[in-house]
């Protein structure tokens, strides 16, 4: 797991840091002064350091300086009182990631490291272009040697230096993060930071605030002023991944920064100034959505300052070889396995599937064949039958109208309602019933699941079952699991409700943060399923 610096006075606090994070499984360095601390971080070299403000031998401000010294790409989270967050945020205008305020608070502990080591994670581990990698090449990879990846390639080295915004065009999993990473990695802005933010994952009224940050009192919730990705990853680059999904209003918004490198946060007066480059993706019909006046002509125009698209496995011919052999040796290193080989007939399987989900899901089926191989060769019977079939699984006629059916009505009483929310009120009933019905097939294994879904649980909506999940790892030592085999979405929701409301001894406030819901949610949930608390 990754390694993590605490650099704190206060023992309670640094006890409950390192209690948190050693049971995710991190590994902790704990040091009580600035000298320490800097010493400890060039000892240990962490992936993330947390740091108080405040330190008997100086301030978390001058350590942080002497740390970006060192290594200019590690995440610093800074810990401060409430009187002391000026210093926080000027720390984090100069390239800090966030900063907490005590008295601290689990969930937003784990939340702000999580989100810290996905960023050390983009912004370090670099992207090797190889069209042929060789027996040792490890982390993440551009493979391919067609003609259409050797056009990516061409770009990539055409635009990286440029200061220009770059829109990546490409089906879902063609690999559009890995290109952006490359952009950044071979730019001028190498030594400022990288961040990404996913359009599609974070309802409209959080990504407004994801963006641009927001002041204390902004909005219900709003606790403190927050600093948003334009202003936290000023002298980098940003990627906007899924700008098709981005809503109407904040088209607007993004223009204007793209036109006069400026915003305000929002319930701000202050109009901030930004230098950052902007990266685009989107697996969406971008001038189809012009035309149907679903996306600004002008921001379309101001994104595509120059065009990179990322072509689909099954048009890349032979790139399918070389990216199922990485694939076997990758799984082999991370499962301890011996795979060899592949049987022609496995390969034949392979090249006849049409791969719509692209690298991504060829590499996720080689994972799962490699687990399930047990001698030196891939054979056919270890694929998974989707692949063996030679189509896509698709439900029964008569499943899709029902299921078209319960959708259709769905949306149309949540249109006649007069709600101002349906968006986020459809998709997150849909995504409630599939992750439920995936934990249930996975019988409450939080990790199958997540596989199954084949996606990052911090993208869903609605992740309440998901973090029943969590809830039930940190009790189970304790007592029984609290997920039963059989248990339906409704049955997992309502425990969830009741362990959280039961964890903060009935605070709901707290309970929704734990949830990831609005309290306004989380009150109707408890009179829908008759909780007292």
């Amino acid at each position: 797991m990754s390694r993590i610096l605490i650099v704190d006075d206060d023992p309670a606090d640094r006890h409950l840091l390192v209690q948190i994070l050693d049971k995710q499984g991190h590994t902790v360095v704990a040091a009580k002064t600035s000298a320490e601390g800097r010493q400890r971080f060039q000892a240990e070299r962490p992936d993330v350091a947390i740091l108080d403000v405040v330190l008997p031998d100086g301030d978390g401000m001058q350590l942080f300086e002497r740390l970006r010294e060192v290594d200019r790409a590690v995440p610093v989270v800074f810990i401060t009182a409430s009187g002391s967050s000026n210093l926080a945020i000027r720390a984090m205008q100069l390239g800090a990631f966030d900063y907490l305020v005590k008295p601290l608070r689990v969930t937003e502990i784990r939340n702000v490291v999580q989100r810290a080591l996905e960023v050390r994670r983009m912004g370090s581990n670099p992207v090797t272009v190889d069209p042929t990698p060789a027996e040792d090449t490890e982390g993440d990879v551009i493979i391919g040697r067609s003609p259409a990846m050797q056009e990516v390639y061409k770009a990539i080295g055409l635009v990286a230096s440029q200061n220009v915004t770059v829109l990546i065009r490409g089906e879902s999993g063609t690999g559009k993060e890995l290109v952006a990473r490359a952009l950044y990695q071979f730019s001028d802005r190498l030594s400022g930071p990288f961040l990404a933010v996913n359009c599609a994952a974070i309802p409209e009224t959080l990504l407004e605030s994801e963006l641009f940050g927001h002041e204390k009192g902004a909005f219900t919730g709003a606790d403190k002023r927050r600093i948003g990705k334009f202003e936290q990853c000023n002298g980098g680059t940003l990627l906007l991944d899924e700008i098709g999904d981005m809503p109407g209003t904040l088209q607007s918004k993004l223009l204007r920064v793209l036109q006069e490198r400026q915003f305000q946060r929002v319930g701000g007066n202050d109009t901030i100034a930004t230098d950052v480059r902007v990266l685009a993706a989107t697996n969406r019909d971008l001038e189809e959505m012009v035309a149907g006046n679903r996306f600004r002509e002008d921001l379309y125009y101001r994104l595509n300052g120059y065009t990179i698209h990322l072509p689909p496995l099954r048009d890349r011919g032979e790139d399918l070889d070389l990216l199922v052999e990485h694939f076997i040796r990758q799984a082999n290193r991370d499962l301890s396995k011996e795979v060899r080989g592949i049987a022609p007939e496995t390969m034949q399987l392979l090249h006849h599937y049409p791969w719509p989900c692209n690298v991504r899901e060829l590499q996720n089926v080689i994972r799962q064949a490699i687990l399930q191989t047990t001698g030196a060769v891939l054979l056919p019977h270890f694929l998974p039958e989707v692949v063996v079939r030679g189509v896509p699984a698709l439900p029964a006629p008569d499943q899709v109208n029902q299921t078209v059916r319960s959708l259709d009505a769905l949306i149309d009483e949540r249109l006649q309602s007069g709600s101002h929310q349906v968006y986020d009120e459809v998709v997150g009933q849909v995504e409630e019933e599939l992750v439920g019905r995936a934990i249930a097939h996975a019988k409450g294994d939080r990790q199958k699941a997540i596989e199954l879904l084949g996606a990052n649980p911090a993208t869903f909506r609605s992740t309440a079952a998901l973090r029943l999940l969590d809830l039930d790892a940190s009790t189970r030592s304790r007592g029984p699991s609290i997920i039963q085999p059989g248990m339906t979405m409704e049955e997992i929701e309502r425990e969830a409700i009741r362990q959280a409301l039961q964890h903060t001894n009935g605070r709901r406030t707290d309970a929704a943060q734990i949830l990831g819901v609005s309290v306004r949610t989380l009150q109707r949930k408890i009179k829908e399923y008759e909780l007292e608390f």
